[in-house]
């Protein structure tokens, strides 16, 4: 399929879905929510699955793993220092109210703990469909990705309707050059900071800007990239991603001292609008909520488009 028309095929899925949300024909419900969760854990089983087929991807795990370390690391810093190097931008835009931060104390344990059950039963998915992959015949379907886009379209047109609820005043806050400037410095500094990956063989700069481009959505970048025949770099994208929420988990308290809460949000990418908003509300105050939740959002609308963009090239 090319480039084109699989960009086509993700935005109308997602439009359908946005648009199903905006004129009430779906509402954002628990049995939505229940089909999102249900065709995720699909959609990384299958994941599995077609990385189990591979006998290229099983020989070469280490690699994988140190590509993810490097592209998680690699992306994180970029983003903290791109935020911290456009100060003097940030200076000249109208400041958003940030309240004090919440004092929770010996609660981020706590919250960290919590905020990682679902990633590591991902994880957990990802690594019993490879290995019932390596065990089971060759199916077609499955190693050449037909399964998985299937699921992920579905799972796109639910994200639209959940997005539709979910931003009601995202057109207003993108007329705020302050919450617009937030998620481009992240893209540039995450895009930077992916660089230290061509030193990978083998990696090109569209494939390394591709694996920097999940923002920290794993459970979509890693699929996107293994739908253009590329697995390998599906499974060092997924735990790259993967590994950049943990980084966001544990780096937001820290990063307050700064005096800088646009580092704090973006090191979160694409995470900030659901599951590290947490820490965030924690690190900064409630106020910073909104921004948080736009940054988010915006980030998550280019993951679909940037990723399959890069890996054209």
């Amino acid at each position: 399929m090319s480039t084109i028309l699989s960009l086509l095929f993700l935005l109308v899925f997602l439009s359908l879905g946005f648009a199903a949300g905006r004129l009430r024909i779906l509402k954002d419900t628990p049995l939505l929510g229940r089909v999102f969760s249900l065709s995720l854990y699909a959609l990384m089983l299958s994941m599995g699955l077609r990385l189990g087929q591979s006998r290229e991807v099983l020989s070469r795990i280490p690699e994988i793993g140190a590509m993810a370390l490097v592209g998680a690391l690699g992306s994180s810093l970029g983003t903290v220092l791109a935020h911290l190097a456009a100060t003097p931008i940030y200076r000249r835009l109208p400041r958003l109210p940030v309240s004090a931060a919440s004092s929770r104390g010996g609660s981020r344990a706590r919250m960290l703990l919590l905020n990682l059950r679902k990633p590591l039963f991902l994880l957990l998915l990802v690594v019993a469909g490879t290995l019932l992959g390596a065990l089971m015949p060759v199916l077609d379907p499955v190693r050449d990705g037909t399964v998985s886009t299937w699921i992920l379209y579905l799972l796109l047109g639910v994200i639209g309707v959940q997005m539709a609820h979910g931003t009601p005043g995202l057109a207003r806050m993108l007329l705020n050059p302050a919450i617009v400037a937030m998620p481009a410095v992240t893209v540039i500094g995450t895009l930077i900071g992916s660089l230290p990956l061509l030193a990978f063989s083998g990696i090109s700069l569209s494939r390394a800007l591709a694996m920097g481009s999940g923002f920290g959505w794993y459970s979509l970048s890693g699929v996107l990239i293994a739908d253009r025949g590329e697995p390998l770099l599906g499974a060092a994208a997924f735990l790259a991603n993967l590994l950049r929420e943990s980084v966001a988990f544990l780096s937001v308290p820290a990063l307050r001292s700064t005096g800088r809460y646009e580092a704090g949000v973006g090191i979160c990418g694409a995470t900030s609008m659901d599951v590290t908003l947490p820490v965030i509300e924690d690190a900064w105050g409630p106020s910073l909520v909104p921004v948080s939740v736009a940054h988010g959002v915006i980030l998550s609308f280019l993951v679909p488009f940037l990723v399959p963009l890069f890996m054209s090239f």
